[in-house]
């Protein structure tokens, strides 16, 4: 178990007895994931509880073994310090995993981390084999006198956001509609590799970025984005895909011009936010073809 003190990101040795715990996978940390948080704060306000903190896993859980993830450990902490949360928990899902529903909630909630609140969705589920839901949890909790508070679906579009439509809809390219579910752009924040410059040749600079293993990854084309720099945000055109008029080979690559910048990132990680897709990636006759193109693209 790893816990930060947020926003400041600092790992510390333990909770403060009294926390309002929401617990979940928090993958994405959508606008679902957003009303659990806006109680544990309001807990807190109340005084009901001491301080708001969030409960989850260093990685996707086992049964999520092969879905790809949409936020790891570090941009899953920035989102919770922008949701005004005071501390992140951080589990190792195989610490337990094995632990039956009460001790899971008697042992783990309320006697290691001491929790004041919990609160959690409709759909949680805890202890050995997943075998214990929501309400399962409210029994248990009500029993030891500790408040708990189910959260019931939030619906967007028609449908009920989740982790899942969200990943649906970044590989399908509908970033609109990542937007609407997640409540702000999709982003990555990677830092930036040696390429093979060929961007440069033709007066078009780009930087260079890979998708870590098990990230959920964009459909292949191009994209709007914006990138932040140092402080400042820049509009910038983004590849993903196999960039066929320059390359032979099979990997995926994240290639972006940031409009209007001039300066070595190499080594820096850079957040992209994405807005639109654009077009599919194309196979150019040329460079020549390819520059006129991306022209065009920055234009649009």
């Amino acid at each position: 178990m790893i816990i930060y003190k947020l926003p400041e990101c600092t790992p510390v040795p333990t909770l403060p007895e009294g926390a309002a715990l929401a617990l979940g996978n928090f993958d994405g940390v959508h606008r679902g994931h957003q009303r659990l948080f806006d109680t544990v704060n309001e807990m807190k306000r109340r005084g009901a509880c001491s301080c708001s903190a969030a409960w989850t896993f260093t990685t996707l859980t086992k049964s999520d073994k092969d879905v790809t993830y949409i936020t790891d450990m570090s941009a899953k902490m920035l989102n919770f310090a922008n949701c005004g949360l005071d501390y992140a928990v951080f589990e190792d899902f195989s610490d337990i995993c094995d632990l039956d529903c009460r001790e899971f909630v008697t042992g783990r909630l309320l006697g290691t981390l001491k929790a004041g609140g919990i609160v959690c969705g409709f759909n949680f589920r805890f202890g050995k084999d997943g075998a214990g839901d929501s309400t399962l949890l409210s029994s248990i909790l009500d029993e030891a006198g500790v408040l708990c508070e189910v959260i019931s679906p939030v619906m967007r579009r028609g449908e009920v956001v989740s982790s899942t439509r969200i990943r649906q809809y970044i590989t399908d390219g509908d970033m609109d509609g990542a937007f609407d579910l997640l409540g702000r752009p999709f982003s990555v924040s990677f830092p930036v590799l040696h390429g093979k410059e060929l961007g440069r040749t033709i007066g078009i600079p780009t930087i260079n970025q890979a998708f870590p293993k098990g990230h959920v990854m964009p459909k292949k084309g191009i994209y709007a984005c914006s990138c932040f720099v140092n402080g400042e945000i820049f509009l910038g055109v983004c590849n993903i895909g196999m960039r066929p008029s320059v390359d032979d080979g099979d990997d995926i690559s994240c290639e972006t011009h940031i409009i209007n910048y001039t300066g070595d990132l190499y080594g820096k990680e850079i957040k992209l936010e994405f807005y639109q897709y654009m077009r599919d990636e194309m196979k150019f006759e040329s460079l020549d073809a390819l520059r006129r193109q991306i022209k065009i693209d920055i234009a649009e």
